[in-house]
């Protein structure tokens, strides 16, 4: 299955247009959006973003999308925020949102509320799509703190995804391993 993956669009319209034009070039299976969609910027953004992509589209939001962007979401996307999907064979689980940040942004969650949402819909064999990454991979600040969410990596843990799919830490882009788990941050899209 060929996934293209981004996150961290943050409402760039350069951001948009490389996206839908690699969308083009690559063709992928499934376009996964992993979160931050928009920022401080119209909903529309999203829809015009979303609307007419020609390949299954999974997303969910991120920290700085207002609660708003579920029902943009489930009008132009497959929306897995606290939701599972099946795309050519593959179960896809999704969390968005954020564990608290500092900034007060308009989608954070408590550690708890992740973790009872990941536990209603996580199944053996599932790939694990979420805005934060999970503690301890990918996720490393400035400051040299870790800041993924300890809730997500307690489900890594458990049921083992072959694959996690993040964003939200612009500055921790990469590939980590984590047992049996491969976990991507592809790094802000609107960089």
């Amino acid at each position: 299955m060929r996934i293209f993956v981004v996150a961290d669009v943050h409402g760039s319209p350069r951001a948009k247009q490389m996206i839908r034009e690699g969308l083009t070039r690559h063709r992928p299976d499934v376009f996964v959006l992993a979160g931050d969609i928009t920022h401080n910027c119209p909903l529309s953004f999203a829809e015009e973003f979303l609307q007419g992509l020609a390949v299954p589209t999974l997303a969910v939001p991120g920290n700085n999308d207002p609660r708003e962007i579920l029902a943009v979401l489930d009008r132009c996307a497959v929306n897995l925020h606290g939701r599972k999907a099946v795309v050519a064979g593959r179960t896809f689980v999704g969390i968005g949102g954020a564990n608290p940040t500092p900034f007060g942004t308009p989608f954070e969650l408590s550690e708890g509320e992740i973790g009872d949402a990941l536990r209603k819909v996580m199944e053996p064999g599932a790939i694990l799509v979420s805005h934060p990454p999970p503690h301890g991979f990918v996720d490393v600040v400035r400051s040299g703190e870790h800041v993924g969410s300890t809730a997500i990596r307690a489900i890594v843990d458990e049921f083992e995804p072959p694959l996690v799919l993040c964003g939200h830490i612009h500055e921790a882009r990469g590939v980590a391993q984590h047992g049996k788990t491969t976990i991507v941050n592809p790094g802000a899209a609107q960089e």
